[in-house]
């Protein structure tokens, strides 16, 4: 390869770094675009665990933007700027407050009972749970550096249950089904962690710090 060319190389692999903050940013923020997108999920969830529908959960999965909350957290630790981490969590934290809000309040509106003995189930292998939202993470990270393989978003989307589990936890308060609440809120909590340590092991790796200072003069 020319010098010419790995020049090239370097300024369009720092461009993609500095698209991929700004875009992160811009797409974990309080916006008409994410709150549309998250009702939208919450509904398609509710719908999916009350009619027993594995591919109505899984369009919820992928309308979903809680994985970018999370990413750009994972973003704001890599990188130390504590007042993006607050931002976002703060965010993050209030979409999870309007889901658990909406879904428990479809089950008093509801029947409830109707999520009962159905083949939708939130336990299951944990440890396994936590290997593929560590890996999902870590695709999700560098798909968000790399636009040649920024498809695999939807990927993991579908692989890392965030939706359906936190919507199963509202359901499974406001009907009295704590064992139902307590399976859906661990997933829940182990694939944000998992997604969470990926991605700052993979933008520390990427080395994402040096960009974001640039572009953010942090």
């Amino acid at each position: 390869m020319s010098l010419l060319a790995r020049l090239f190389e370097k300024h369009d692999k720092k461009q993609a770094k500095r698209r991929a903050i700004e875009d992160l940013i811009d797409t974990a923020s309080h916006s008409k675009d994410f709150y549309v997108l998250l009702i939208g999920a919450v509904v398609l969830a509710i719908g999916g665990i009350f009619a027993d529908s594995i591919p109505v959960l899984i369009a919820s999965m992928i309308v979903a933007p809680l994985a970018y909350p999370i990413l750009a957290i994972g973003l704001g630790i890599t990188v130390g700027d504590l007042r993006l981490v607050g931002r976002v969590a703060l965010l993050f934290g209030f979409s999870c407050f309007v889901a658990l809000g909406i879904a428990m309040l479809a089950a008093v509106l509801f029947d409830a009972d109707r999520v009962k003995d159905v083949y939708i189930t939130f336990t299951g292998n944990r440890y396994l749970a936590v290997v593929v939202a560590v890996v999902a993470g870590a695709i999700a990270a560098y798909g968000m550096i790399r636009p040649k393989v920024a498809s695999v978003i939807t990927g993991v989307a579908i692989a890392v249950s965030l939706m359906p589990p936190l919507v199963a936890t509202g359901i499974g308060y406001a009907s009295g089904d704590m064992a139902l609440a307590r399976d859906a809120a661990v997933l829940f909590l182990l694939n944000i962690a998992g997604i969470l340590t990926a991605s700052v092991v993979v933008f520390a790796m990427l080395g994402m710090r040096k960009e974001y200072k640039k572009v953010r003069k942090v």
